[in-house]
């Protein structure tokens, strides 16, 4: 099989490995139409155990290898979670990661 490294490609495979991993573990997930530093939102919807509506924004970053970045633009977004999926080309090997904006900067 030919491996194909097209940054939409990457980009599609992390996000739809990202929302799987939020499903599975309970959560709801929203898709921003459009791209203004935030690819997905994670709610707790009410049917859980919650009393109120809580709900988390994240900023993707996919990867065909292991990567970090920090950017400044996100700082101005509070409560972002920053989480970045490598090795999408591999599904046996593909790991996720969360910080906050906050442990991201301190690296």
């Amino acid at each position: 099989m030919r491996t194909v490294r097209d940054s939409q490609v990457v980009e599609l495979l992390g996000r739809n490995r990202l929302v799987s991993e939020l499903l599975s573990a309970g959560l709801e997930v929203a898709l921003p139409m459009r791209d203004r530093g935030i690819d997905l939102i994670a709610f707790a919807d009410l049917r859980t155990k919650i009393k109120s509506f809580i709900a988390c924004p994240i900023q993707m970053k996919a990867a065909w290898e292991s990567s970090f970045s920090v950017q400044r633009k996100y700082s101005r977004i509070r409560n972002l979670l920053l989480a970045y999926v490598w090795y999408v080309g591999d599904p046996s090997g593909t790991t996720t990661y969360a910080l906050t904006y906050r442990e991201e900067a301190v690296k």
